[in-house]
């Protein structure tokens, strides 16, 4: 009996979930006949089996849910709010009861009466529609053998070629696994430095079949991710429903996989940020209409695969988040200051949205305003290897993404060196390794103001160097360069949709490793994602890619932070070296390194208008945009190059506390100027014109391009 009751619980909770999805969708379409069926066959699917299991209550409850869906069923009543809310919460109330037979074996005092009057008082106020010739047919399923009727499959009906396994074994399954891979890494060591070709042989057939096994077990752990959103229309109904709002959901990429453990850590979060969607995104439709946008909000969940990991988005066609007001409430909560606010960039304003107590509501509400959730987000994504970033568009809608692993039990990895330690970077990550000669062309380390790049197949690649994030000494000797960029070898890693260079001294190999998580104090410095056994039994932490590219990239190369350093003035005569940049029409224009403060990758949105010209929100300051093929008389689109590319390229110039943003189509290259092979040029914002790389290429008058954009540029 105790396995009948725990198959019942089971297929009961699955089939609750569905009817969730059933309702909500049946108030959108209610002369659906397809879920009216399939609603009226679940509710006497649960009511057949609580009578053969003695459920009295259960039983009731289910009958006087029964009754209402069968006039829905027969045409006799029409699906309207009220009648769905009272479904919903008999669902509520059949879901309480299954958590009391769950946990007690008995229904417990769980008072059904109050529930049964409510659907009785829906059922009392009549049939509010009849339309004609409605023929759904009864459906009788035997009592003790739910969801077994060959014409009328129930949602949850079991299949003959699967079976349920406990989460628990498929756990200590995982564990055991990852113990056989420590030793096969540890054994495939051993084999290397052995000659016997029997040994090598059995450590080759034992590596096979460690593998075949640990992708079987893995592949039984994975579940889609459309598992998560089960639940979500409901959610979404209810609070619009209390929020007073009109909402559509929309679901994408449900059948992407990903490891069970991390399904259930991420639910609470993903939950959260669906109902900040609605609860803070979506407009009342009201002020929707004003905006001139549809009655209808509309909240989308996608997922999909993407190197090595799960990307899962929600978004909403909402109002946006107002990053001054995020600064406004970080000054008002003492959080930050006036100065600080100032000098952070959107991105960094957005990133206080995560502080513990940090909230944007005017008032506490059951929906929003405690200042607890997106900090409990971002910490729970965080302890599985994730980050959660936010995209935000004032008047038109939020993006929340969630980068998570696939799994995190067994993944590859990239041993490499740093000094003496080892450190492992998860393969997902790793894009190609570059060995920089010092001779070659376009195999040099470069500087664009402060920061170092490299020259990779014509892109301008930006460096960090690992010593530096570990805040260890780089060694100094015959394998350890002591002149910084001195590196062995350039690991291009992807974090997120960016690439950039990591400096190391050395790879020594490719391993499969046991993820083993850090403790807290470990955890909490921001580098290390986790550490594992090597086959040399040496112990090896996990660099956090995503981290290190989040918090050094800001400061580095492309966005080189030059705080406390004095700022390049702005040159009248070429320098030495020069950014080759591509603007429209075909040209290519050589700027003076030395007026090159960074670079910078901007959403186009980004891009507002005072006083009739074109400005940027940057840095806490208002800075003009000068869109170069324009200045230099260029015919081309206002947006400026390709059109689909989201992405605004500009080129910061800074003298004193005074900044300008150049556009450009393209960055190039930097390379070598020659002063003595320049020629004279009398036109609009050239200074002249050279030949760079068999090409001829105009010289940037920087002083008139830049004057367009400030004339106060150069005032003293």
């Amino acid at each position: 009996m105790d396995e009948i009751v725990h198959e019942f619980l089971v297929e009961s909770y699955e089939n609750l979930d569905q009817l969730d999805q059933d309702l909500v969708a049946l108030e959108g379409t209610p002369g659906s006949r397809e879920l009216l069926s399939r609603v009226f066959r679940t509710i006497h699917t649960i009511k057949g089996t609580c009578g053969f299991l003695a459920f009295g209550r259960l039983e009731r409850l289910a009958h006087a849910g029964e009754s209402l869906l069968s006039e829905l069923r027969d045409g006799r009543r029409a699906m309207n709010q009220p009648t769905t809310d009272v479904l919903l919460r008999m669902v509520d109330t059949i879901r309480e009861i299954l958590a009391a037979i769950e946990a007690t074996g008995a229904e417990g005092d769980i008072a059904v009466d109050a529930m049964i009057e409510q659907i009785d008082a829906v059922l009392g106020q009549g049939a509010t529609e009849t339309p004609p010739d409605v023929d759904i047919p009864d459906v009788d399923i035997p009592t003790a053998d739910p969801g077994s009727s060959a014409d009328h499959p129930g949602p949850a009906a079991p299949s003959d070629s699967a079976i349920r396994v406990d989460v628990d074994v498929l756990d200590a399954l995982m564990r055991q696994v990852g113990e056989l891979v420590l030793v096969r890494n540890q054994i495939t060591r051993l084999a290397g430095g052995q000659p016997g070709a029997d040994f090598v042989g059995a450590s080759q057939r034992l590596s096979l079949i460690t593998s075949e096994l640990q992708d079987g077990v893995m592949e039984a752990r994975m579940q889609p991710v459309g598992h998560l959103w089960a639940k979500m229309p409901r959610i979404v109904r209810d609070l619009a429903v209390a929020c007073g709002r009109q909402v559509r959901l929309e679901v994408a990429g449900g059948d992407t996989e990903l490891d069970r453990a991390l399904l259930e850590a991420v639910k609470d979060p993903l939950t959260h940020l669906v109902r900040n969607a609605v609860g803070h995104g979506i407009e009342d439709p009201q002020a929707r209409v004003s905006a001139g946008k549809p009655v209808d909000g509309l909240v989308m969940i996608r997922a999909h695969h993407e190197s090595g990991q799960v990307v899962i988005e929600i978004a909403d066609d909402g109002c946006g988040i107002d990053v001054d007001r995020v600064a406004a409430e970080a000054v008002a909560r003492r959080v930050r200051t006036h100065d600080q606010v100032a000098a952070m960039t959107s991105t960094d304003l957005l990133r206080l949205l995560f502080l513990p107590g940090f909230s944007m509501a005017e008032s506490v509400t059951n929906v929003s305003g405690r200042g607890v959730g997106l900090d409990v987000v971002q910490t729970s994504i965080g302890a599985i290897g994730g980050t959660v970033e936010v995209e935000t568009f004032v008047g038109r809608g939020t993006t929340w993404q969630i980068r998570i692993p696939l799994t995190l039990a067994i993944i590859s990895a990239l041993i490499v060196q740093s000094a003496d330690e080892l450190y492992a970077i998860p393969a997902a990550n790793v894009q190609e390794f570059v060995a920089p000669d010092g001779q070659s062309d376009g195999a040099t380390i470069e500087y664009v103001g402060p920061a170092p790049v490299f020259r990779l197949r014509g892109a301008l690649l930006p460096l960090v160097e690992l010593h530096e994030v570990l805040g260890v000494p780089r060694r100094v000797g015959p394998d350890h360069p002591s002149e910084p960029g001195a590196a062995t070898v350039i690991a291009v890693l992807k974090a997120d949709t960016r690439l950039f260079g990591l400096i190391v001294d050395g790879v020594l190999d490719a391993e499969e490793i046991v993820v083993k998580p850090l403790t807290a104090r470990l955890k909490g410095i921001g580098v290390y994602a986790g550490a594992t056994m090597l086959g040399d039994g040496r112990v090896s932490l996990i660099l956090d890619v995503q981290a290190i590219a989040r918090e050094w990239l800001s400061g580095q190369a492309f966005e080189a932070d030059l705080e406390g350093a004095e700022a390049p003035s702005l040159p009248v005569e070429p320098a030495e070296q020069v950014l080759l940049v591509a603007t429209g029409e075909g040209r290519r224009v050589a700027i003076p390194l030395a007026a090159v403060t960074r670079l910078e990758h901007l959403p186009r949105d980004n891009v507002e208008h005072a006083g009739g010209r074109e400005v940027l929100q940057y840095r806490g300051a208002i800075v003009p945009l000068i869109r170069l093929g324009r200045a230099l008389g260029g015919r081309e689109d206002p947006a400026g190059g390709d059109l689909e590319r989201r992405e605004l390229i500009v080129v910061i110039s800074t003298r004193g506390a005074r900044t300008v943003a150049i556009a450009v189509d393209e960055v190039l290259d930097i390379v070598d100027d020659d002063p003595a092979r320049h020629s004279q040029i009398d036109d609009r914002g050239i200074a002249g014109s050279t030949v760079l790389g068999d090409r001829v290429t105009e010289l940037l008058d920087v002083r008139q391009v830049v004057l367009s954009g400030d004339p106060l540029f150069f005032d003293d």
